[in-house]
């Protein structure tokens, strides 16, 4: 006699297997808050597909970080060009510009801001 069939995977762990996936987006701890601007609809895809697929990862692997979105109507008559902007703890900034990237370069670049935030070690003389 068969065993019992095996269970099929919850729409839980489908999307807890998404936000743990593998490399997983670790920002630096200097980094404070990032804050996206960006499209309703009609313009910006590549920022629109980061914050559906990439920044509940983001959000996942890094709890203390202050994540707000906001989402504007693109007007023909005033373009204007999305971007998400890093608050560091020290009170610096940094802004990446979003325009006609791919969702996996927008991710690329907010983890070289990680990058960015660490200090470099100064050769010992």
């Amino acid at each position: 006699m068969p065993g019992p069939t095996p269970a099929k995977p919850t729409s839980l762990a489908k999307a807890l297997a998404h936000l743990a996936k593998q490399p997983q987006p670790k920002l630096s701890p200097k980094i404070r808050a990032l804050s996206l601007t960006f499209a309703k609809r009609n313009a910006h895809y590549g920022a629109r597909h980061f914050v559906k697929e990439d920044l509940p990862r983001v959000a996942y692997v890094n709890p203390n970080l202050k994540i707000s979105v906001e989402r504007r109507d693109h007007l023909r008559e005033s373009p204007w060009a999305p971007e998400l902007r890093a608050e560091f703890a020290d009170g610096t900034k940094s802004t990446i510009d979003m325009t006609q990237k791919h969702s996996s370069a927008i991710l690329q670049e907010l983890l070289n801001l990680e990058s960015e935030a660490t200090p470099k070690a100064s050769p010992a003389a």
